[in-house]
Parts: structure tokens; sequence; C-alpha cells
């Protein structure tokens, strides 16, 4: 058994799985309703505990995926959406209550990209891509079956690199990032320019309004999902040339449009490819987008690590 732990701003998630990435236990609790980060980590180790004391199989490790996890240290570094403060040292907090087990922590899409190699489409795979479209862009690139953590635990941030030069604001300081105009908020935003552009009023408030509006035909949501699907597919046009995956797999609510963002992306992508690769790569949505993928994802950190050590020591 390994415990996977995903931790939000605003829920965190507890799971038990087993080796297959069946969940055997899960449960959610709220992540601000904690005065201070030790009742947190009590709380969900108090939790851990009570769930092992009736099991006849023992806990072979605890993964945690958090925003702005780094690896290398495991600490969750001044997660600006998070009601703990500065750098927070998850690993040595639940090392209080697990001293023997392994305790391994990265970013969510770093999570997520490892729970696709482990539990999903990705089994066998050596190079490819997992690309988080939610209410940001995560990224995890998984180079010759590693993920790339760069020499400060930090790499692999595709959703802040700069796709439009001075272009819309982003969180991160910086303008025209990629995840102002992929992400939930940036492809309403789109939406909503291209109806200023019209001189008409926006129908459409939410992204799951959006996406039902296109599966009808409207024009300018299809506009809006065209121009979302030619910045996308450009960006992982010029990051294919970099990682040389052979798969990407998106992930996350936006993901969960389908054909109305993956089929142009796919074309956009093809048109913009370095012409080496054109034909060889493959854009899908993930084998997790049913499942309860952020606890199986941070499970899988376990499990890699697991399999790592077994691998060094023959």
């Amino acid at each position: 058994m390994i415990c996977g732990i995903d931790i939000g701003g605003t829920n965190t998630a507890i799971g038990i799985v087993n080796i297959k990435g069946n969940i055997l236990c899960e449960t959610s609790i709220k992540t601000a309703e904690y005065a201070t980060v030790n009742l947190f980590v009590e709380n969900i180790a108090l939790w851990i505990q009570n769930y092992c004391t009736t099991s006849s199989e023992p806990l072979e490790g605890i993964g945690i995926g958090c925003p702005n996890g780094n690896f290398y240290t495991g600490c969750m570094l001044n997660a600006p959406n998070m009601p703990f403060k500065g750098n927070v040292h998850f690993i040595d907090l639940f090392k209080k209550y697990f001293k023997n087990l392994p305790i391994v922590l990265t970013n969510d899409a770093n999570a997520a990209a490892v729970g696709e190699m482990i539990y999903g489409k990705a089994v066998g795979l050596h190079n490819f891509a997992m690309i988080t479209l939610g209410t940001g862009l995560g990224s995890g690139f998984v180079v010759n079956d590693e993920l790339i953590y760069g020499y400060d635990g930090l790499a692999g941030e595709l959703g802040h690199t700069i796709i439009i030069i001075n272009g819309r604001s982003c969180a991160c300081g910086r303008k025209g990032c990629l995840e102002r105009y992929v992400s939930a908020s940036g492809i309403l935003q789109t939406y909503q320019e291209i109806c200023t552009e019209e001189q008409c009023s926006p129908l459409y408030k939410g992204y799951k309004e959006l996406c039902e509006a296109g599966k009808k035909g409207d024009p300018y949501v299809l506009r809006c999902f065209d121009k979302t699907a030619e910045i996308l597919g450009i960006a992982l046009a010029n990051t294919a040339a970099i990682t040389g995956p052979s798969h990407f797999f998106l992930f996350g609510g936006v993901a969960q449009g389908g054909s109305l963002l993956l089929k142009p992306t796919r074309a956009y992508f093809e048109k913009n490819v370095l012409f080496t690769s054109v034909g060889n790569i493959k854009i899908e949505i993930s084998g997790l987008l049913n499942k309860n993928a952020a606890v199986l994802g941070a499970a899988a950190l376990v499990q890699k690590h697991i399999l790592s050590i077994l691998t060094d020591e023959q």
C-alpha cells in the first residue's frame, strides 16, 4: 500500500493505493480550515495511521503532490493560493509521524506525469510530456524514463513560457505566458475579446457552458477554441523540438472539452512542428482523466521511487 496526498488551496485529497493503481480508501479535507500547517499535517497523519491499523498490508511510503513542490528539498515554495505561507517543509513535518517510510514530494503536474507513467497511457513509454489544463497550465516532462527537475527542482514550467510578446499579464509577474491563453480563464477571456470585436455581448460565463455551445456550433465559441488550439499547438511544437517526446498527454478540466480543443490542436501542431517530427508525435487525452488522478499521481511517486531502488540494487 502507498498513500497519495494531493494538497490544494481549497481541498486536500488523501488516498491509499495498491500496486495495481486501485484506490482502496480515500478522503478529502478542507485545506484552509486548519489554523496551522502542523495541525493540517497531524490530521492527515492520524487518518493514515487509523487506516493502517485496520489493514493487514503494510504501508510502503507516502507521495505528496502540491503547488510549487520541490522534489529536491521536500518543500512547498511560496505557493500563492495556499493558506500556508512561505516555504513549508512537508517532508520534515510528515517524517515526525512516519520516520522509517520513504516520503516523496513534487509539484502536482510532475505527480500527474508519474501517475500517467505508472497507471495511465504512458506505461512503457520513455519520453513524453503531461500537460495539465485547468485554472492554470502545469506540465511534467519525462525524458529517458526520468522526470526533468533541473538544477533547482523547478524545471518544466511550460505554462510560464512567453507565447505572446507583451501579452496578457500573468500572476508570475511576466506578460504573455502560455497559461494566460490556454487555461480555463484564458479561454474565456479569448471568447470575450472575440465578442468585443464582433460588437456583441458574451453569452457564456463558464468553461462548461462554452464547451456546450461549441458542440452546438456557436461560431464565436468555435473561433475561440481555434485560436486557443493555434497557441497551444505552436507551444507544443516548440516543446517537441527540445524534449523529443513520443506523446503529449492532456489532462484536467480544460482537456474535458475533448475534440473541440484536441482536433485543432493536433492540426496546428503538425503545421508548426519541426519537419523531422511531422506525423511522429501523438497528442492524446490522459488515461487518468476519469480517475482520482491527483491521488494516483502522488502515490505513483513512491512506486517509481521503490522501483528505482530495486533497479539500482540489481
